[in-house]
């Protein structure tokens, strides 16, 4: 294998985990957002799980914003 060969894998292996933790943050948010409803996580989860990238743009998109708000209460309530 070549030197180029080389920088491909780690360049996608650092995309996939750079995906990973994205859709592992977006999971735990929807788990922690009290403003949903059992049906609306489910249904969340579920279009995560179907359509991964998508889902991640469309839920960064929609509650993007409200997921800043609850990570910063979470933090000013460690402080």
């Amino acid at each position: 294998m070549s030197l180029w060969d080389y920088l491909t894998v780690f360049f996608w292996v650092y995309v996939g985990i750079a995906c990973l933790c994205i859709f592992v943050f977006l999971i735990v948010d929807i788990f922690r957002d009290g403003t949903l409803t059992g049906w609306a996580k489910a249904v969340w989860i579920l279009f995560l799980l179907v359509l991964p990238f998508v889902g991640s743009i469309v839920y960064l998109i929609t509650r993007g914003g409200g997921m800043s708000s609850r990570r910063g209460g979470d933090q000013a309530m460690l402080a």
